[in-house]
């Protein structure tokens, strides 16, 4: 082959690879985040930990759980906060945003993942998007990336819903359960999260954010993106 159309073919290929790797070319202005609260946890601690572009504080997540919370200084253990944030693509590869969190005094991947980002991001992704050792993360002031993934709905399940929830799944919960508590049909679930097992009792699973008000004026649009 001429060293002309070998380089060629080359560039074919890597564009071709390329197209074929990407996931996804654009991201949506915002998705919601499902927060377990766990005990003394509260919104302006929250806050602290979702800072984007949005600039949102304990009022603004107030405002989206305005069913479930009746006090930003005092939130029932156990309870769910919808929290707002931007879904950008990452890498090309998927939905989600990276946090920029300031560590902590006796941190580590799993404490972070688990416990003050209540599941919503994993040790897998903590690990990809840092370059600490796992045991030797920094006592504190350092910089940690997480990553908290998202959707943006899939126009070709239904164009009806804007906001669309990031929901870890916990031991006991199954579809029938959320959907009860979400006001969706069990079929919807599933048709957004194909091959998930809902009684599974980690990871992550996406659904409309139905009946979620907000009072804040943030822009909502750009919601749909099909996969």
């Amino acid at each position: 082959m001429k060293p002309k159309l070998r380089f060629l073919v080359l560039v074919l290929m890597s564009v071709c690879c390329s197209i074929a790797e990407s996931k996804c070319n654009k991201g949506c202005d915002l998705a919601l985040a499902s927060y377990y609260m766990w005990k003394d946890s509260n919104l302006t601690f929250i806050a602290q930990l979702f800072q984007s572009n949005l600039n949102i504080d304990a009022d603004t997540i107030l405002s989206y759980n305005k069913k479930t919370i009746n006090s930003k200084d005092s939130v029932q253990q156990g309870v769910r906060a919808h929290v707002p944030f931007p879904c950008d693509c990452i890498d090309g590869k998927f939905l989600g945003h990276v946090f920029d969190y300031t560590v902590q005094s006796g941190d580590t991947y799993e404490k972070v993942a688990q416990t003050w980002y209540a599941n919503l991001t994993t040790y897998q992704l903590l690990r990809q998007y840092n370059s600490y050792d796992p045991n030797m993360i920094p006592d504190e002031n350092a910089k940690m990336n997480v990553t908290v993934t998202c959707s943006c709905g899939n126009s070709s399940v239904s164009k009806k819903y804007g906001l669309f929830i990031t929901y870890p799944l916990r031991l006991g919960d199954t579809a029938d359960a959320i959907a009860s508590v979400t006001g969706l049909s069990v079929p919807l679930l599933r048709s957004y999260n194909p091959g998930i097992y809902f009684t599974q009792g980690s990871g992550v699973v996406y659904f409309p954010g139905k009946g979620v008000t907000c009072l804040s004026n943030l822009e909502l649009n750009n919601f749909f993106f099909l996969f």
